[in-house]
């Protein structure tokens, strides 16, 4: 056993139970801080497998768990809490998770082989290339021809000089007319499409996605050392990363993202919402950049427009933190810096 796993037994009631299956059953002390009745009826569990904690609770579903080689997760604190622990108790805890990094933690199984598919689908109806709207201009009436050049200036100043190079579609369907469509592909085979609004909005996104899908793997090549991930499609398409299309990770993109078998460099969006990768970073072993940016820059693709590629993509490299002494650090900073601005 560690000593993160005795010190947290000793939180445990002294009314605890064993089960056959190996669960220590008690009271769980979560039921009332999530808003239900209090536990009478031993609902609460917690296993100790593999020299780790895992804890569920069978009544509101409140669950967490911790493993040698990363950190003490923020809910196995709160609930260390309900168990009465002391600041010095949680102290000790976070501590003694510190030692345990390292363990087992560089292992990693890289296959080439794919670990998913994702069904074909088409863009639609009526996409196409802004290369090809470009031949059809003087066909187009003049508010679409209006809305084709807004397209064109919106992605110009998103850094592209000349946007009829690149894989961007347009459609004067009036759903997508004020959009610039983003195919996803996987080998090769389009699976879905993001439409990005040009103008403010509160739909900013028009999306139809696979589950689990990773944006630009196709654009990954052998020679990379690094691997860039990035939350945004535009923000990947910036640095030729890939995209989470969110701000969290889920497992098969993770899966996803190591079979590339580059170094991961996580660069999140800089907001209260980009915090979710911090976690990940460390429960996956990447690396997480702590960018130079301004604070007025907020993602990777504006960083781009006011630094060029090469900067943002050397400054992500360089400022790269790995590890859970390291990046929890560097998550306090950023917490710090982002609290000071808002």
């Amino acid at each position: 056993m560690t000593l993160v796993v005795d010190t947290f037994k000793t939180l445990l009631p002294s009314k605890s139970k064993l089960t056959p299956s190996g669960w220590t059953s008690f009271n769980a002390p979560c039921c009332v801080h999530k808003g239900h009745r209090a536990d009478t009826r031993k609902r609460g569990g917690v296993r100790f497998d593999n020299n780790g904690i895992i804890y569920h609770c069978f009544n509101c579903k409140y669950a967490s768990s911790w493993q040698p080689g990363s950190q003490i997760p923020e809910k196995l604190k709160t609930l260390a809490r309900w168990l009465h622990a002391s600041d010095d108790t949680i102290n000790q805890l976070i501590l003694e998770s510190l030692k345990t990094e390292g363990i087992d933690t560089d292992i990693r199984i890289v296959s080439t082989a794919p670990v998913t598919q994702f069904p074909e689908k088409p863009l639609p109806a009526g996409s196409l290339l802004l290369s090809e709207w470009a031949t059809k201009i003087d066909s187009l009436s003049p508010n679409l021809n209006s809305l084709f050049i807004n397209v064109l200036e919106y992605l110009i100043s998103r850094v592209y000089q000349n946007p009829l190079d690149y894989n961007f579609y347009w459609n004067t369907d009036s759903s997508f007319k004020d959009r610039v469509i983003i195919p996803f592909t996987w080998q090769g085979k389009n699976v879905g499409f993001t439409a990005r609004k040009i103008k403010p909005s509160k739909l900013k996104y028009l999306s139809d996605q696979p589950t689990h899908f990773v944006f630009n793997t196709d654009a990954q090549r052998e020679n990379q050392q690094y691997v860039l991930v990035t939350e945004g499609p535009f923000d990947a398409l910036a640095v030729n990363g890939v995209g989470l299309l969110t701000n969290g990770i889920t497992d098969k993109q993770a899966e996803i993202i190591n079979t590339l078998g580059k170094e991961v460099i996580l660069i999140p969006d800089q907001d209260f919402a980009g915090l979710e990768l911090y976690k990940r970073a460390i429960e996956l072993n990447w690396s997480i950049a702590v960018p130079t940016w301004a604070d007025e820059i907020k993602d990777a693709a504006d960083a781009v427009t006011q630094y060029g590629k090469i900067f943002v993509v050397v400054d992500a490299i360089s400022t790269a933190q790995k590890g859970s002494v390291k990046i929890t650090l560097a998550k306090d900073k950023f917490v710090y810096k982002l609290e000071r601005l808002n």
